[in-house]
């Protein structure tokens, strides 16, 4: 018995499924870029010795206990992002990184980066909050739109025209008088 393939299209998933891919390629590609900076600021630390210091090598040791942590949960299959034990090592993150902050270390001016890079990421974070925002509003229409609610419904009603749920009869000719 010969086993037959089916190769019939499903154009609901396909959509679904490049749209999965390609945010899971961005998401793979910001952690990349976020691994390479943090291996690049360590070698500067190593560099100019200031990763023996106790403040930073605190904050170092602890960032390595924070990756464990979120392997831990990454493996018990948790999430990162919501939930008691997410939400603590997350609140360690911000404290590491405020404590930087705090400190004053400032590892782009002393290697030199320049203003244009700093600028360049304020624009992008910009960009980024206001492509989200432009998103969720038409993930938000899209949404009523499907939950046959259509968005312009509303200037419809405030136009002082029927509502959408009103249907005209209009027919070729006028109906007979009996």
């Amino acid at each position: 018995m010969l086993a037959t393939v089916n190769h019939t299209r499903q154009t609901g998933t396909r959509a679904n499924a490049l749209l999965t891919a390609a945010v899971r390629a961005i998401g793979r590609l910001a952690f990349a870029a976020l691994v390479v900076f943090h291996a690049w600021l360590l070698w500067t630390h190593l560099a100019q010795g200031k990763a023996f210091e106790p403040q930073t090598a605190m904050r170092w040791f602890v960032a390595v206990l924070v990756l464990a942590g979120f392997r831990y949960l990454s493996r018990r299959g948790l999430p990162l992002v919501f939930g008691r034990r997410a939400v603590v090592l997350w609140l360690l993150v911000v404290l590491i990184h405020g404590t930087a902050v705090w400190a004053g270390e400032s590892v782009a001016a002393d290697v030199g980066i320049p203003q244009t890079v700093t600028v360049l990421a304020q624009i992008s974070v910009i960009a980024g909050t206001l492509g989200f925002v432009l998103w969720v509003a038409v993930a938000a229409a899209s949404l009523r739109w499907r939950a046959g609610h259509p968005s312009f419904a509303v200037p419809v009603l405030i136009a002082g025209l029927p509502s959408a749920g009103l249907v005209f009869r209009f027919s070729p000719r006028p109906p007979p008088l009996a």
